[in-house]
């Protein structure tokens, strides 16, 4: 196995504030079940995918072709 010599006066850069991170992490930023885990990136997706839609409109909308095509 290979390891890396390691200098605690001068650690690498991802370690440097790991402990920053690790602080600002909370057990309630997590679902506590996997089922609740699926429904939240469901309830995501489909908030994205209805932000998708409105953009999408919100730029068809204003462009030249759209106004001629206008009755």
């Amino acid at each position: 196995m290979l390891t890396m010599a390691f200098d605690p006066a001068n650690p690498p850069i991802w370690l440097r504030k790991l402990h920053v991170t690790a602080a600002q992490i909370s057990p309630m930023d997590y679902p506590s079940t996997p089922e609740e885990g699926i429904l939240a990136v469901c309830r995501l997706s489909d908030e994205h995918l209805a932000l998708a839609k409105a953009f999408a409109a919100a730029l068809y909308s204003h462009t030249p072709e759209a106004e001629s095509e206008k009755p």
